[in-house]
């Protein structure tokens, strides 16, 4: 059962955040880690507690299109997709504008939250969006079920109680109206087809 998270915790975390620590908090498929997108220092703690592989990058949420344009090189295409499915489970791949550290990921792979917690801690600036746990563990849907070793590493919690376990997003590229899904999810291939008409 989910429990209700105060305004004034969503403020501790952005504080968190903003100065560089890491965040447990909830989305809307399960519990995640946020860190600044933009402190390189920050992102390297983020594959430290989560001992995950820097080659396999990390993604990022955003509050808005104006936000993912300052940080992506969007085409037409994307900006179109972005329209139509964010804020919603869908993580878009494109190309890395300025002012991301080159750990984060090679590419600016983001999405926007519609998640209530996620969307308010994004407007932060962009924020990661990897799961709470150790790399190659089960996804946790409540706090109880991340490792305590994760838990000590990080600087804050927002405990939502336990979340109902919904699908990933569905993680796709768009290249000169090609589509390309890098993980199956609630958004189809043949739906960004439809938009991109």
């Amino acid at each position: 059962m989910s429990t209700e998270i105060s305004g004034d915790q969503i403020e501790k975390a952005k504080k968190v955040i903003e100065n560089g620590g890491l965040v447990v908090f909830p989305t809307e498929t399960a519990y995640g880690i946020a860190a600044d997108a933009t402190n390189a220092f920050a992102v390297e703690k983020v594959y430290d507690v989560k001992n995950r592989p820097k080659s396999k990058g990390l993604t990022t949420i955003v509050d808005s299109l104006e936000t993912a344009e300052e940080y992506g090189n969007l085409s037409e295409e994307e900006r179109k997709v972005i329209q139509e499915f964010m804020p919603g489970p869908l993580t878009l791949v494109t190309n890395k504008g300025e002012g991301l550290p080159p750990t984060l990921n090679d590419d600016f792979v983001f999405r926007v939250s519609s998640g209530e917690v996620a969307s308010k801690l994004s407007e932060v600036g962009p924020i990661t969006a990897t799961s709470a746990n150790i790399s190659g563990e089960e996804t946790s849907y409540s706090i109880s079920s991340i490792s305590d070793k994760l838990l000590d590493e990080v600087d804050f919690v927002l405990d939502a109680g336990e979340l109902e376990a919904s699908e990933t997003s569905s993680i796709v590229e768009i290249n000169n109206g090609e589509v390309e899904v890098h993980r199956e999810g609630p958004v189809t291939e043949a739906e960004l087809r439809k938009a991109l008409k």
